[in-house]
């Protein structure tokens, strides 16, 4: 279709309106085989077998790779204008829901463990964070899960500094989304060989290759294990 658009546009006189020649939604063929006939025909160098369905999307970065507030700020901004992507339940405030991935805030993240843990981080890329849910109100069972995880990691040659409690505002939640709302926790995660067993790296040897390696074997047994 976009070859035979080119060749057409070309062909025409130059004060001819492109847009008289280009084809409706209505006037596309399309594929009866697909769900409701939604989806165009295969044809040229289009074929509607890569078609995916997918939510929206959206990507802010600094051009010159520098870190910055205002990428928060502004996915933030596309975050809301994208509201329409999540589905709703019965009671409106419950959906879906959304989020921001960023990278690790490094200088943020040296804040709070030294504030909230009494450790000092080591330099970026030599300690991880993770994001793990836990049910709310039940101290026991958060402390047995908290012991496997810690245990897998030292089975690993690592080593859990501690547990960061993540601050949220659940003043929006409908009452369905309340009820099962979790209790949100953020180990950091460091290489025994390379911080020690003190309170601050003691500058060990470091293998990335092994560090990455044994935080993915430590995913899978935690999310078999918890």
């Amino acid at each position: 279709m976009a070859n035979s658009l080119a060749s057409e546009f070309l062909s025409k006189p130059p004060d001819t309106d492109i847009t008289d020649s280009l084809i409706g939604f209505d006037e596309v063929e399309r594929d009866p085989t697909s769900w409701s006939a939604a989806l165009p025909a295969s044809q040229g160098l289009y074929l509607n077998e890569f078609e995916k369905d997918a939510c929206g999307v959206g990507f802010i970065c600094h051009i010159k790779g520098q870190d910055s507030h205002k990428i928060v700020s502004d996915a933030r901004q596309l975050l809301c204008a994208m509201t329409h992507r999540g589905a709703t339940g019965a009671d409106s405030r419950d959906g879906d829901g959304a989020g921001v991935m960023t990278g690790i805030p490094h200088l943020f993240f040296k804040r709070e463990a030294e504030r909230d843990l009494g450790c000092v981080l080591p330099e970026p890329g030599q300690f991880a964070v993770g994001n793990i849910f836990f049910k709310a109100n039940d101290p026991v069972l958060l402390q047995k899960q908290q012991a496997i995880f810690t245990k897998l990691s030292s089975d690993l040659g690592l080593r859990v500094l501690g547990w960061r409690a993540v601050p949220t505002d659940g003043t929006i939640l409908g009452p369905a989304a309340s009820s099962k709302e979790p209790a949100i926790l953020q180990p950091f995660v460091v290489l025994r060989a390379h911080y020690g067993d003190g309170n601050s790296s003691d500058n060990g040897q470091f293998d990335d290759k092994r560090f990455e390696r044994q935080l993915y074997v430590l995913r899978k047994y935690a999310t078999h294990s918890m």
